[in-house]
């Protein structure tokens, strides 16, 4: 089977393809990849002298700070090269003909002693790490390979045009590679053995030869294979019409592929008619600016088809309501395409599929009971999300076993909530209309619960003492509800908690001292607009990986700990990403959890209004203490948290005069400081932040001058009002050394 990758897609689809080349490799002596190579008889092979000499050479330019080669050494035991790790001879003549040193951790350079080896047809240098060098054109000289896999090396620069001799190869994998200066892509009509081509995460369409080498977006010479199976062009940002591109797909590669990817592109216009492609199982034009509406007619000919990807084009599915589709998909992602109103009849066909989204789909109407009683035993994930689907959710304990991941946020579904399947690893239930206690989520006693949002629903009463149920929970949103009472001790109990919202609700008591010894992972904690008292516990200042800290509008008295350095988080830049999470994630117990989509989210206060933060919610990091009744002095320790974007400590009863240590929170954004009793002259470093865009000083007891800045001189007034000895711009209160002294009248003299 051929399969020719150039996708750029998710992680899940990294980890689909890293399954795969996992079981090529198995499979390769069944498909007729080796040539009598085996470590069964590598005691009665012999390495030949002169490539045993070689590979001592390309040793010495690699860096294996592991130690992975130390058995390519020099003495007796080691003198049969073929004996050495990763290294395959053939069992008729010992000639080296493999190497294979994939995920070695190896650095340095790649040695032109491999020259040395002229029978190589297996070359495996996978998952290392080569520090930016080129390619080496000396590659095009190995005439003999068959297997050529680079991927994940860090090497970057152009593509060698000399690859163009390799007539044997029929793997060349070089995807993930910093390979964005692509000049000339002739080479590749070259290939006349090749079966698969990975060339994911590159930039074909700045190839100043594109036109020539491709027609219609489609290499010419693709067309011509008639073993070609697999074609995956995704990620490429190739553009123009995807009919016109269709159409263009000639020769005998029209009948023989089942597989096509062309997502993360440009592609524009109608969807093409896909019934010259008879033999398509997999089909992939997702996030493209495809638009138009889709009829029957379009898949009429693909009975075939397994997997359907059309998410986040443009596009409008008008079925007839009674239309039986010829196929059985496995998969189904219709996310953002225009389904409804109704419920779509013909889904209820869809016997076998595992997978299911179809939100953002305009879809107001309520789901069909026989449905969900009918879905496949085999289905993972269902996500319904962002419709308009309201009334009683159908019996759900129906549901298959199997189904590790439901998201139906963002509905109008009402009623108490059900029993849900006790194998659920992700459950969303935000922004609907449930009511109730949320006892009967304690079913889902499974333990692979990692993520579970109910926020923005009507869910009232105590929360149940069940979470020991949930020791891999790692997302718990409970925003937005009528909980009351204590948070339950069991709470304490998830130490692979990363984010915990519990704000907006009647929550009362001390704030736990479990939260900090018990929550170790903690990144996210919002207890904002609940009614906590007491003091805020010292044990806080243990959650070093926190970076949003929310106690706003509760009831907590006390100082502020001074151990605020603690959040080492917010003093150290770091490796921050724009996400916190994203889709997946990697449980305790090492196995793979799908996640869906789910990013999560925060609403957090910014610049004095409340703000939903989803995608960027891992650049901020911000400490919210206002609207409680907090005394004593603002810690000097806080000048250490030196990545601070927000600061909020206003309408408690803290005071003190000393405050320049604010000029040494370069990332400040956003610093509230009103309704306080402050006191002194405004900081002079205060001038020095350049990122601040929100500043409130106003109901103090500041003194002097504002010092002199761009950013504080265009604030409003009303930001340092309230202060009675406060003068100079942007008030009008002019400062004594501003006052100009009256000046006589002239006299005739």
């Amino acid at each position: 089977m051929t399969v020719i990758t150039f996708t750029g897609g998710s992680s899940l689809k990294l980890l689909q393809a890293i399954v795969f080349l996992t079981l090529l490799l198995h499979l390769r002596p069944a498909l007729g990849f080796i040539s009598s190579v085996g470590d069964a008889d590598s005691d009665n092979i012999r390495c030949l002298d002169g490539e045993r000499q070689a590979l001592p050479k390309l040793k010495k330019g690699f860096l294996d700070a592991y130690g992975n080669l130390s058995s390519w050494g020099s003495g007796d035991e080691y003198k049969n090269c073929c004996n050495w790790k990763g290294v395959h001879c053939s069992n008729q003549t010992g000639h080296v003909l493999e190497l294979r040193l994939g995920f070695s951790y190896l650095g340095g350079m790649i040695n032109p002693s491999l020259l040395e080896l002229p029978y190589l047809t297996y070359l495996d240098l996978s998952y290392n790490d080569f520090n930016h060098c080129h390619i080496p054109e000396f590659i095009g000289s190995l005439g003999n390979l068959e297997y050529l896999d680079l991927s994940r090396a860090k090497l970057s620069g152009p593509i060698p045009h000399q690859l163009r001799n390799l007539s044997h190869l029929q793997y060349l994998n070089l995807s993930c590679n910093n390979l964005t200066i692509i000049e000339n892509l002739e080479w590749l009509s070259h290939l006349f053995s090749i079966k698969d081509l990975d060339l994911s995460f590159t930039n074909l369409h700045v190839a100043n030869d594109w036109l020539e080498v491709v027609s219609g977006g489609i290499p010419k010479f693709f067309e011509d294979i008639c073993t070609l199976r697999e074609l995956r062009l995704s990620g490429n940002n190739l553009d123009g019409q995807l009919v016109e591109r269709i159409n263009d797909l000639s020769g005998c590669a029209k009948d023989s592929l089942e597989v096509l990817e062309l997502a993360r592109n440009q592609f524009t216009g109608s969807l093409p008619d896909f019934a010259i492609l008879h033999k398509l199982e997999h089909l992939d034009v997702s996030s493209n600016s495809l638009q138009g509406v889709i009829t029957e007619a379009h898949f009429s000919n693909l009975s075939k088809l397994r997997h359907l990807q059309l998410s986040d084009n443009s596009l409008t599915l008008e079925f007839d309501f009674n239309w039986a589709p010829p196929f059985q998909l496995d998969e189904m992602y219709l996310r953002s395409c225009k389904l409804g109103p109704t419920f779509p009849n013909w889904i209820l066909t869809q016997s076998n599929v595992t997978t299911i989204d179809i939100s953002h789909a305009e879809i107001s109407d309520t789901i069909p009971a026989e449905w969900f009683a009918n879905l496949s035993p085999k289905l993972v994930l269902l996500n319904l999300s962002c419709n308009q689907i309201h009334g009683l959710l159908p019996n759900v304990s129906k549901m298959p076993l199997n189904a590790h991941t439901i998201d139906l946020n963002a509905n109008r579904l009402e009623g108490p909530l059900p029993l849900f399947s006790t194998n659920l690893s992700s459950l969303s239930l935000s922004k609907n209309r449930f009511s109730g206690s949320l006892t009967p989520l304690c079913k889902i006693n499974g333990g692979l619960l990692g993520f579970l949002d109910v926020s923005d629903n009507l869910l009232s009463g105590a929360l149940p003492n069940c979470f020991m149920h949930w020791p891999n929970l790692f997302i718990l949103n409970f925003a937005g509800n009528n909980f009351s009472d204590e948070a339950p001790s069991s709470l304490g109990l998830l130490s692979m908690l990363v984010t915990l919202s519990l704000r907006n609700n009647n929550f009362s008591g001390k704030v736990p001292a479990w939260i900090a010894e018990g929550l170790p992972q903690l990144i996210v904690l919002i207890l904002r607009s609940d009614k906590f008292n007491g003091s805020i516990p010292w044990h806080i200042c243990q959650l070093k990986k926190l970076r949003i800290l929310d106690f706003s509008l509760n009831d907590i008295s006390g100082t502020i700990p001074q151990c605020l350095n603690n959040f080492t988080a917010m003093a150290h830049k770091g490796k921050s990403s724009s996400n916190l999470f994203d889709g997946d994630y990697l449980g305790t117990d090492g196995g793979y959890v799908c996640m869906g989509i789910y990013v999560d989210s925060a609403m957090v206060v910014l610049k004095g209004r409340e703000y939903e933060y989803g995608k960027n919610l891992g650049l901020l990091k911000i400490i919210n203490l206002s609207s409680n009744k907090l005394s004593g002095k603002l810690p000097s320790e806080i000048s250490s948290i030196l990545e601070l974007v927000v600061l909020n400590v206003s309408k408690n009863n803290l005071i003190g005069e000393n405050l320049q240590m604010i000029g040494q929170l370069k990332q400040l954004e956003s610093l509230d400081m009103s309704w306080n009793r402050f006191s002194g002259e405004t900081p002079s470093s205060m001038s020095e932040l350049q990122f601040l865009s929100h500043l409130d000083l106003s109901y103090n007891n500041l003194s002097g001058k504002i010092p002199s800045s761009t950013q504080l001189q265009g604030l409003d007034a009303t930001r340092f009002i309230g202060n009675w000895a406060l003068c100079g711009l942007p008030l009008t209160q002019k400062c004594p050394s501003e006052e100009t002294p009256p000046q006589s009248e002239p006299t005739d003299e």
